[in-house]
């Protein structure tokens, strides 16, 4: 089943989405195994309709916490066990709240509204649901918007420099050249024969430096040299931390590791005035960026701060819903799990559905487009490694 095909151009940042929502399959819908789409219009993105179902489709993968646990989303920084230790917690506490509540004298004369053999089912009862419910769902908000709004932690690999012997510095200019000879702007003729040695990394950084020299003979930039050019900084900086990290064993001498490091410095500090020149042509692309940065991200250490409430609400849930729970007999023990599953069946199939309905008919009326979660992951992996990254 195809719902949809979202393409990104991740220089211009332009956005193309393709709706389909049809079956791809020679034993379901109509038949076809293939489909013909055409880019959609904006009064077709903007639709109601679309809005209102990718937003729902996405909410209960993604908002319903009791929902999501089973199929969360894979780019999501709310994890599985996150949502699973959130719904603990949420348990937990209602049933606190729920046996505080019967704390306070019943009601003799509530009426009865479900009878199930022995078991009467009283207004009160329903009521104490409701409130407990109710006076969850800001707690529970809480937790869930700090684990769902942590910004990721890149951590840089490690290089294992005993075995590696500077091979992954080679490879990566390696690499470097290769995608710089793709586009025949760059005039970067390519490699004889597969770098193996330092002579070999000093020959690749030969091309890389005319690239540059090219770059900075130019006058006039356009999106093109704008890239290449950022690309290039951040290919230099990479390899300039792999050889800082390389012990002197994996170069033939002393002097060549010095050599090839002060070629490196000095094309990285070249590299980085070519861009700033470059950027200056380039009004657009800050403001994008400005714009795309202005997402509201918790640091990445928040996520402490996010397990301490959780764990300190299930510990004080805990204490007095035991310390409440002893002083209980039979008939109030009975009357708290009757309110305590009404509180949890208004959470699951009331509370949360309505929150996931109620941001899909927001964002739907407000207009807003969608895949806007997309863009701000590939924002996200754009952020990475630079050479694991698409750019």
């Amino acid at each position: 089943y195809l719902n949809k095909v979202t393409i990104q151009d991740l220089q211009t940042q332009k956005v193309w989405h393709f709706l389909s929502s049809s079956w791809l399959s020679s034993d379901r819908g109509k038949g076809l195994t293939k489909k013909t789409l055409n880019a959609a219009k904006k009064n077709e993105i903007r639709s109601f309709r679309n809005i209102f179902q990718t937003r729902t489709s996405t909410g209960f993968r993604d908002q319903h916490i009791w929902v999501s646990i089973v199929d969360p989303p894979w780019r999501s920084p709310f994890t599985r066990a996150q949502r699973v230790s959130c719904c603990m917690s949420l348990l937990l506490c209602t049933m606190a709240i729920n046996i505080a509540f019967w704390k306070i004298p019943k009601n003799q004369q509530s009426p009865v509204i479900v009878t199930i053999g022995s078991l009467e089912v009283t207004w009160e009862e329903i009521m104490v649901g409701v409130e407990s419910g109710l006076l969850m769902f800001p707690i529970n908000i809480l937790i869930i918007t700090i684990f769902r709004s942590i910004k990721p932690r890149f951590v840089q690999p490690k290089e294992k420099t005993h075995d590696m012997q500077g091979l992954k510095p080679i490879a990566d200019t390696e690499e470097m050249v290769n995608l710089l000879c793709k586009s025949q702007r760059n005039k970067v003729p390519e490699l004889e024969k597969k770098p193996e040695s330092c002579d070999d990394l000093c020959s690749a950084l030969d091309r890389v430096q005319g690239v540059i020299q090219l770059m900075q003979g130019l006058s006039e930039s356009d999106p093109h040299w704008v890239y290449c050019s950022k690309f290039v900084m951040y290919f230099l900086h990479h390899l300039s931390m792999c050889l800082e990290r390389l012990d002197e064993s994996a170069f033939p001498t002393p002097e060549a590791r010095q050599h090839i490091l002060n070629t490196v410095h000095l094309l990285l500090k070249t590299s980085e005035m070519v861009f700033t020149s470059h950027m200056a042509y380039s009004p657009a692309r800050v403001a994008k960026e400005k714009r795309k940065s202005s997402s509201c991200w918790l640091p990445w250490w928040f996520v402490f701060v996010g397990w301490f409430l959780l764990v300190s609400i299930s510990v004080v849930s805990t204490y007095f819903t035991l310390m409440y729970g002893f002083a209980y007999g039979k008939e109030k023990s009975i009357q708290w799990v009757i309110s305590l599953a009404m509180s949890l069946f208004q959470s699951i199939f009331i509370m949360q559905p309505l929150k996931v309905i109620g941001m899909a008919i927001f964002f739907a009326f407000l207009l807003k487009p969608v895949a806007v979660e997309d863009s701000e992951d590939v924002g996200l992996l754009l952020k990475g490694p630079p050479l694991s990254s698409p750019l």
